[in-house]
């Protein structure tokens, strides 16, 4: 008869190993098998930047070099506008817009991050003289050789003609130099100007406030000058009857440097390619109007050009980024991108770009001004919107010669006023000025008048 005893004990004995697993497991003896965590998230880290050169006006110039200078970003501060930090790095108008699209001209708003296309890539053409390419708005001065051989080219931001009035291009020279010149103004000119309600005199003094500026360079090409201006804001932009117009500041060391015989070549070159280091960097710009071509045509021009760089060094069409090069003709950025497959897209590529600090610390938003009394002034209006105030005044700063103007809150909006003035005769000169060139009507006010 079987032992029921030891049935049972031989059933316990079987079931022994169960109970000691689930006991070791209950005690911690015996570890649970291990689910791998899943990777970390990658740290994100912040892009390394170069230290800025910041502004720069001249660049050492090595035999074969193709591109001058470093693009760069820099942060708004408070009510500055694009037009301000252009002219503290020696960029025109053109330029900056370009590089900053879908950005206010007149109120990027503060801290805002912005371009500076600092870098250009130098047109096809003589390394002496001065070399003008007006697709990209600069004029470029190839310096003579130091003691030691050395070569510098120093590149100014240039106006140019109108599509009515296009600048020539070719080959001419300088034949003369001028300081405080008077100018006699050319019939096409008093007519534009009358037309506008601007007239002019057949011939206005030499001075500061003379449209021509304080200085010229005469080329052999009849009517045609390199001269300056008394609305410096219109620097990059196509505002002449065909003349190269620099900023006030940039004239003077130009005339000063500038021999009488010197070379000058103007040419026209949107697309532009060339090397940096080891990066092949292409430049697109806008055609001119009376130039214009198709984006199938511009992307012909740059495999024209980025071909010639690339065998230069012995480099190959599959090392090039094609579809980023359609990109980049079609968007018409205006400034060096890297173009290798290798190389950084433009996002990429302007992350790690040197950012420029402003050594002036930030100021605080001024108060709203008190207006004096016994001084006449403009009642340019009031707006709805703080920013329709902040944007005129900032237009009205930089007109040529700038108009003193303010804002500040006034019955639940923003009243605009320009001035002070000594006099009605000054408003009213002010107040034809501001008509002609923004189209605003002020109304004069009276030192007596409320308000004033």
């Amino acid at each position: 008869m079987p032992d029921r005893t030891t049935g049972r004990l031989s059933a316990g004995r079987a079931c022994l190993p169960g109970l000691l697993l689930l006991s070791l497991l209950l005690t911690g003896c015996m570890k649970e098998p291990v689910i791998p965590l899943p990777p970390p998230a990658p740290k994100i880290v912040a892009p390394v930047r170069a230290a800025s050169p910041g502004p720069q006006l001249t660049f050492d110039l090595a035999p074969a070099q193709q591109v001058l200078g470093t693009n760069q970003v820099t942060r708004v501060r408070g009510d500055e506008t694009l037009l301000d930090i252009a002219r503290r790095f020696h960029l025109g108008y053109d330029e900056m817009e370009w590089a900053n699209r879908g950005v206010d001209v007149w109120l990027p708003g503060d801290g805002r991050e912005v371009v500076v296309p600092v870098a250009q890539v130098l047109p096809e053409a003589p390394r002496s003289g001065l070399v003008a390419n007006v697709a990209a708005r600069r004029l470029f001065h190839f310096l003579p050789p130091d003691a030691a051989g050395r070569r510098r080219v120093v590149s100014y931001p240039i106006g140019i003609g109108r599509e009515e009035y296009p600048t020539p291009l070719g080959t001419t020279r300088v034949t003369r130099k001028r300081a405080y010149p008077d100018w006699r103004v050319p019939a096409s000119v008093r007519r534009a100007h009358a037309l506008r309600g601007d007239p002019l005199p057949a011939v206005v003094p030499g001075g500061p406030d003379n449209p021509i500026g304080t200085h010229v360079l005469d080329l052999g090409w009849p009517t045609y000058i390199i001269h300056s201006t008394n609305k410096p804001a219109g620097t990059g932009l196509r505002v002449t009857h065909g003349c190269l117009q620099l900023y006030p500041e940039d004239i003077t060391r130009l005339h000063d440097e500038t021999d009488v015989g010197s070379e000058v070549t103007i040419v026209n070159q949107p697309i532009l390619a060339g090397w940096q280091g080891d990066q092949l960097l292409l430049e697109v710009h806008r055609p001119l109007e009376e130039h214009a071509m198709t984006a199938s045509a511009g992307e012909a021009v740059a495999a024209v050009a980025i071909r010639k760089a690339l065998a230069a060094r012995g480099r190959s069409d599959a090392d090039v980024d094609w579809g980023r090069v359609r990109t980049y003709v079609q968007a018409q950025p205006g400034y060096p991108l890297p173009v290798l497959r290798d190389a950084p897209d433009q996002s990429t590529y302007l992350a790690t770009v040197p950012l420029y600090a402003a050594p002036v610390a930030q100021a605080l938003a001024p108060p709203a001004p008190t207006l004096p009394q016994g001084a006449w002034y403009l009642d340019l209006g009031d707006y709805s919107g703080e920013n329709n105030a902040r944007k005129l005044v900032a237009q009205l700063r930089h007109l040529g010669p700038p108009v003193p103007a303010s804002h500040r809150p006034f019955a639940g909006r923003h009243q605009v006023t320009a001035g002070p003035f000594d006099d009605r005769q000054h408003a009213e000169r002010i107040a034809h000025r501001i008509q002609v060139e923004l189209g605003l009507r002020g109304e004069i006010k009276a030192p007596t008048d409320t308000g004033a």
